[in-house]
């Protein structure tokens, strides 16, 4: 299945309103109802994945307006960068026992990786569609 550019957006666009849904502050007493801390906890969990779609959401409706090639470069970009902040997160998390026993702050790992995508992503969206549109 040829991922397109309608597919990525419709993709972060799902995966960041279900984290927004399920981890908002309104929803976690509508999910959890009040007082409930164990339910909140596995519940903040999805805020760790807010900070992924996010930032895809993003870049996949600025990689809409650019050339095939710049968009194709990014997504390969993107899944490399998906698979390493899940893992991350799902191993380093101080949210749940297991892992790799470490107790490591999941929220910091989580916005750095955010960050570094989007500066990452940015550079490459800014280099290469320059790059691409020259060699017409």
């Amino acid at each position: 299945m040829k991922m397109t550019k309608l597919k990525v957006f419709l993709i972060s666009l799902v995966g960041a309103g279900l984290c927004l849904l399920v981890s908002g502050t309104k929803m976690l007493i509508f999910w959890c109802g009040i007082g409930n801390h164990l339910c909140r906890s596995r519940i903040d969990y999805f805020g760790d994945y807010i900070v992924l779609f996010l930032p895809i959401l993003l870049f996949s409706v600025i990689t809409y307006f650019v050339k095939e090639e710049v968009f194709r470069a990014w997504l390969k970009f993107t899944y490399w960068y998906f698979l390493i902040y899940i893992l991350i997160i799902f191993f380093l998390s101080d949210s749940r026992p297991g892992g790799l026993g470490l107790m490591l702050d999941s929220e910091f790992f989580a916005v750095s990786l955010s960050g570094l995508y989007v500066i990452t992503s940015f550079l490459m969206v800014i280099l290469l569609f320059p790059l691409k549109a020259s060699k017409k």
